[in-house]
């Protein structure tokens, strides 16, 4: 009896393993088809890309984020894309509080010399790094945009946005010292085009003589005359565009911009400006839509951030007027500081970061996915002439649509309005031939955490104090003294100190 209960025993442990077995298995296959039919469901998901962007929509914007989004799935990509605008007035605001609050959305612009860069959003922890989403998702992205801006996308070693390489950072821009004119007028004059800061103010006082209305020199009040620096036997030396506080020269010697003799000459040229009346009076309340609508008819005299942008404008709303840019002292190198002036990021809140690296990777895939979201459908709201220019078919109010070219385009793809010259066109999709200097800053992101308070107060003073005499409303002379003493009240050393600091650490760094 023994031995029986012994193998009857031995049988049953040996029938209740293989049933365990058998249940395993069954189980591990219900699992294994759970698991296929989740991953059958995500990839099936359609992940929502919505793209906060400042400014307001252009016309059929609707009808073309439709066309997007039915190419994107028609490709096999699976996101959708939404726009989000969100007005000028109120970006920084607005999108502050988006972040703090934890609102999610997936793709936010950056602008790094006009409002927060990268740097700081990354200092608040606010943005995703990027580096394993482009390298598993990205392989398009990672091949149009060159290394110089990737090197210039990193904070602390990591990639936090992905540049919008709409043009070369050496060519046309107010931060290169590009000098927006009136050809037509200087021609007028009989003088040619100046190569100093005193012929700039002696030519364009005999242009306004001979333009017949009452013309200025177009100037932005937050931006840096980098125009008549590269006229200072010290250039070139970098100054950072829309903040104004710190110089760094090629030696990479860090000091404070407004205490510099190159502050002083720009303020005195502006208060000849001033006092000539060749800037608006109204300068210090100028609105930029104001700005951009003289540049839009072409009344102006110079402007200090260019012109070629507003060539196709100018065609048709003035015929005569005849845009050129140049630089004076154009036989002194270009300075580069800017890696990029524009990207996208991606914020911390966003559950599906991987919708956006899609999205752009889909987007610079080829020029057909770039242009359908840039310009529109091809017939219906543009046809291309040429290689690289096109012109709009449906308007509404005699405006077409388009997409800002500088928040997300690439200078491979875009096409160029029909009428802008040919000379700017090739200017823009070829590298210039002037001699370019690479500046120590280049790549280099101040992150101002930790000098959060007094960087605000120095900003506000200075916009309160110090523009006032760098615009030539009023005299440096008399009224310097007591802005510098108020804007170092503010933590001007203690900021003009953390940038040094910081500079100098990532310098070692690159070693």
């Amino acid at each position: 009896m023994n031995k029986t209960k012994k193998r009857f025993t031995a049988m049953s442990l040996v029938v209740l393993m293989f049933v365990a077995l058998l249940a395993a298995c069954s189980q591990s296959s219900s699992d294994k088809s759970s698991d296929g039919k989740q991953a059958q469901a995500e990839s099936d998901e359609i992940l929502p890309v919505r793209y906060v962007i400042p400014g307001i929509a252009a016309p059929f914007t609707d009808e073309v984020v439709k066309k997007v989004n039915e190419k994107l799935l028609a490709d096999g990509v699976k996101v959708k894309l939404e726009l989000k605008f969100i007005p000028w007035d109120a970006w920084d605001q607005k999108t502050n509080l988006m972040l703090s609050t934890g609102e999610e959305f997936e793709m936010l612009h950056v602008m790094e010399n006009g409002s927060v860069p990268t740097a700081a959003y990354v200092g608040r922890g606010a943005l995703q790094p990027l580096d394993a989403l482009i390298d598993k998702y990205g392989p398009n992205i990672k091949k149009i945009i060159p290394e110089y801006a990737w090197k210039g996308a990193k904070v602390s070693g990591k990639i936090y946005a992905i540049p919008a390489v709409w043009r070369h950072e050496t060519l046309s821009s107010g931060e290169l010292g590009t000098l927006g004119y009136r050809q037509d007028l200087l021609d007028k004059t009989g003088l040619s085009f100046p190569k100093t800061a005193e012929e700039f103010v002696t030519t364009a006082e005999k242009m306004q003589a001979v333009a017949g209305k009452k013309l200025y020199v177009q100037t932005e009040t937050d931006g840096t005359p980098v125009f008549l620096h590269r006229t200072y036997d010290t250039w070139p030396f970098y100054v950072d565009y829309r903040e104004q506080i710190i110089k760094v020269d090629q030696a990479g010697q860090v000091s404070s911009w407004l205490e510099s003799d190159e502050f002083k000459k720009d303020a005195k040229v502006f208060r000849q400006l001033y006092e000539k009346s060749l800037i608006n009076p109204d300068i210090l309340t100028l609105k930029k839509e104001e700005r951009d609508k003289a540049m839009s008819y072409g009344d102006f005299l110079y402007s200090t951030f260019g012109s070629w942008a507003y060539t196709t404008s100018s065609v048709k709303n003035n015929p005569t007027a005849v845009l050129k840019e140049g630089y004076l002292a154009k036989e002194k190198s270009l300075l580069q500081f800017l890696a990029f002036g524009n990207a996208n990021a991606i914020p911390a809140t966003s559950k599906h970061p991987e919708a956006t690296i899609k999205f752009l990777n889909w987007l610079y895939a080829n020029k057909d996915n770039h242009n359908l979201f840039i310009n529109g459908e091809q017939g219906v709201h543009y046809k291309p002439v040429g290689e690289r220019k096109a012109e709009s078919i449906k308007k509404e109010n005699e405006v077409a649509y388009s997409f800002p070219s500088w928040m997300i385009g690439n200078i491979n793809y875009m096409l160029f309005n029909v009428n802008t010259p040919d000379e700017t066109v090739d200017l823009q999709i070829n590298e210039t031939k002037s001699k370019v200097e690479f500046s120590p800053v280049l790549g280099f992101h101040l992150n101002t955490e930790p000098i959060a308070v007094e960087y605000a107060n120095v900003l506000s003073e200075i916009k309160a104090k110090i523009f006032p005499i760098k615009m030539g409303y009023q005299d440096y002379d008399k009224y310097f003294p007591a802005a510098i003493a108020s804007v170092k009240a503010a933590g001007l050393d203690k900021v003009v100190a953390e940038y040094k600091k910081q500079f100098t650490a990532w310098k070692e760094a690159q070693k």
